[in-house]
C-alpha cells in the first residue's frame, strides 16, 4: 500500500533495462542480453514485495531521467502503483543524498533506501530497519561486499554520502566512521550478498535454495521466484551454467562453504 502521508518512506534505485546499461561487470560473465534478463528479474522481484509493505508510501528512483516509460514496466503486473521520480545526475552519493532530501521533504519521519539487485532482502529486514529507526539515526543492511544494500535515516545526513569511491570494499566501514564523527547512532542489519559479478552467481544458487526452504517453513514471506526461475528452471543458460557449477562441486577444506561448516 502506497501511503501519501505516511511517515514511513522507502525509497528504490532503479535503472532502465537496457543491455550494456544494466550490471556491466556481470555481463563479462553472462552477456549484456543475460545481464540484463537478470537485472529484470532482480528488479521486478524487488519491486513486488516493496510494494506489499503497509503504512509505507515507495517512491521509485529512476534512470536515466529519460527512461520513465522503460523503468515502469519493471513494475509486476498487478502491483500497486509506486511513485516514481528521476534520480539526480552525479554521482551515486549526490544520487542518494537528493533521494532522502526528497523523502524528508515530503513529509517522511524515517526513510530508507534500497537498490534493486539484492534478490535475498525481503519485507521482514526493511521492517527491522523501520523498527531500528525508532531508537537511531542511522541503519545500515552490509553487504557481502563490503559495501551495504539498505541504509536509513531518521533526518537528512548529507555527510555520510560525500565519499570519494562508492565502488570499493570499504564504503560500509568508511560511512559508519563519518556517522561516528557526526554522533550518530546506528544500527546494522545481517549482511546480504547483491549481485555485481559472475562469481556473485554460485553463492546466490545456494542462498536462494536456503531461503525457499525458509519460505516452506514460514520462516520467510518473501521470495524471489523470478530470480529462481532464471537461475534454476532455464537449462543451458549461462547464468544457470554459473550457478549450478558451484552448488554441485564437493566441499573442500579451501571451500567457504567447509569453513562455515
Amino acid at each position: 500500500m502506497n501511503e501519501r502521508s505516511s511517515p514511513t518512506h522507502l525509497g528504490v534505485f532503479v535503472k532502465a533495462p537496457k543491455p550494456g546499461k544494466v550490471k556491466t561487470r556481470l555481463a563479462r560473465s553472462v552477456g549484456l542480453a543475460g545481464a540484463r534478463d537478470l537485472y529484470v528479474d532482480m528488479a521486478a522481484d524487488t519491486l513486488q514485495w516493496t510494494q506489499a509493505l503497509n503504512r509505507c508510501r515507495t517512491t521509485v528512483f529512476y534512470s536515466p531521467a529519460e527512461e520513465l516509460k522503460a523503468c515502469r514496466k519493471l513494475l509486476p503486473e498487478g502491483a500497486p502503483e509506486p511513485f516514481f521520480e528521476p534520480q539526480c545526475s552525479g554521482s551515486l552519493g549526490r544520487r542518494m543524498q537528493a533521494a532522502f532530501a526528497h523523502m524528508f521533504q515530503h513529509g517522511a519521519k524515517s526513510a530508507i533506501l534500497i537498490g534493486s539487485d539484492c534478490p535475498l532482502l525481503e519485507r521482514n529486514l526493511v521492517k527491522q530497519a523501520f523498527t531500528a529507526l525508532r531508537n537511531n539515526d542511522l541503519v545500515l543492511g552490509p553487504a557481502a561486499d563490503g559495501g551495504y544494500y539498505l541504509i536509513g535515516l531518521r533526518r537528512p545526513a548529507p555527510e555520510l554520502f560525500r565519499l570519494r569511491h562508492w565502488s570499493h570494499p570499504g564504503v560500509l566501514k568508511a560511512t559508519l566512521n563519518i556517522a561516528s564523527k557526526l554522533n550518530l547512532s546506528s544500527r546494522t542489519l545481517p549482511t546480504l550478498s547483491d549481485i555485481d559479478q559472475g562469481e556473485d552467481l554460485p553463492r546466490l544458487g545456494g542462498e536462494l535454495l536456503a531461503a525457499w526452504l525458509k519460505c516452506r517453513k514460514g520462516l520467510r514471506k518473501d521470495f524471489p521466484v523470478r530470480v529462481f526461475r532464471r537461475l534454476f528452471w532455464e537449462p543451458g543458460t549461462q547464468i544457470y551454467n554459473l550457478a549450478k557449477s558451484e552448488l554441485h562441486q564437493p566441499p573442500t577444506e579451501e571451500s567457504p562453504r567447509s569453513r562455515k561448516a
